[in-house]
């Protein structure tokens, strides 16, 4: 894989654009825990600990996104950037490192020129590791990753296995705090929107209240899962519709309007009807009768029955869920002048 931070490569013209990639590595503090004793040799000479850890961390950086290159179909990297960031949380701090590049497919003016440029002639220590780590973890059946499984990953970028580790944070947690209920969120945050959506919603139904607050707190609002849900489920569904989505575009909108029109279709659970208004009473009055059978005045709009506990408006649905409704009809409507 060739990756250079140039727009172009010399004697090659690019064939196919398949668009920028994008990946990141999550590192403890530990990582850098040698740079401040290298400091102290640092400005009397290049500290030999300092410039190890650089080349190592770089390594990792450039293995990671070399293999979604490949993934994509991709020869080559264009344009390839390096950033670091500070994530801090709970008294303990990491660093992110994120790295992108525009993937490509090179066409080498001589053909020849191809294969010496592109073949790899070694192969280093950690792509071995990686590969050793991939092997066990394959076989390691239904043992809940430890702490130091879960830095190995993280450290190395092997996002590739994080839809097994979503399997392993939403089974039940018995109240034990485990290590991967700190740091499945932090490597959910590093990947791209299409690559969390691939897995995510995954038997929602049932995963529920391990999953929503990592939607909403990614913003990891998708519309087709979404009405997939609504029509299996009205309930969770709704609560879906209060989770954002980092940029929205005309597909967005497009099934986010056929949120809408499901919506305001739903079939009456309630109904209005002449009936008696209390047992004793012989006049027949117009009421309305609640998807739970309550009576009502026909003016009320969510049954005040049982103790006032009821709340079901005509299609079954409580206050709160149709201010959701409506929230997010506000949205559609803002979107669709916006675009």
């Amino acid at each position: 894989m060739l990756i250079t931070t140039t727009n172009s490569i010399d004697n090659a013209k690019v064939e196919k654009y398949l668009g920028v990639i994008t990946t990141n590595l999550v590192i403890g503090t530990g990582f850098f825990s040698d740079f401040t004793a290298a400091f102290s040799d640092f400005f009397g000479g290049m500290s030999g600990t300092y410039r190890e850890q650089m080349d190592t961390l770089y390594e990792k950086a450039y293995e990671a996104i070399a293999q979604k290159a490949r993934t994509a179909g991709a020869n080559a990297i264009l344009g390839f950037k390096m950033d670091f960031d500070e994530i801090s949380g709970k008294s303990k701090q990491m660093f992110m490192v994120s790295v992108s590049g525009t993937a490509v497919k090179l066409v080498f003016d001589k053909k020849e020129e191809l294969n010496p440029i592109l073949k790899e002639s070694s192969v280093s220590s950690i792509k071995i590791a990686k590969e050793l780590f991939k092997e066990r973890w394959e076989k390691r059946g239904n043992q809940t990753p430890k702490g130091t499984e879960l830095d190995f990953i993280m450290e190395h970028g092997l996002w590739e296995l994080a839809p097994s580790l979503y399997d392993y944070f939403v089974t039940d947690r018995y109240g034990e705090t485990r290590p991967i209920d700190e740091k499945f969120p932090i490597i959910l945050s590093t990947l791209s929107y299409d690559e969390a959506i691939a897995f995510i919603y995954n038997d929602y139904e049932n995963r529920c209240r391990c999953v929503y607050n990592l939607l909403q707190k990614n913003k990891l609002f998708n519309a087709t899962k979404v009405l997939e849900i609504l029509r299996n489920n009205l309930v969770l569904g709704i609560e879906l519709l209060e989770i954002d989505k980092k940029e929205y575009d005309r597909e967005d909108l497009k099934t986010m309007k056929e949120i809408l029109s499901y919506l305001d279709n739903l079939p009456d659970k309630g109904k209005i009807e002449m009936t008696k208004s209390s047992i004793l009473s012989s006049k027949m009055t117009e009421m309305y009768i609640c998807p739970d059978g309550h009576k009502n005045d026909k003016e009320i709009e969510y049954c005040e029955g049982n103790g006032g506990y009821c709340g079901l408006n005509i299609k079954g649905l409580k206050k709160e869920q149709v201010n959701t409704i409506n929230a997010f009809r506000d949205k559609v409507r803002v979107l669709e002048n916006l675009l």
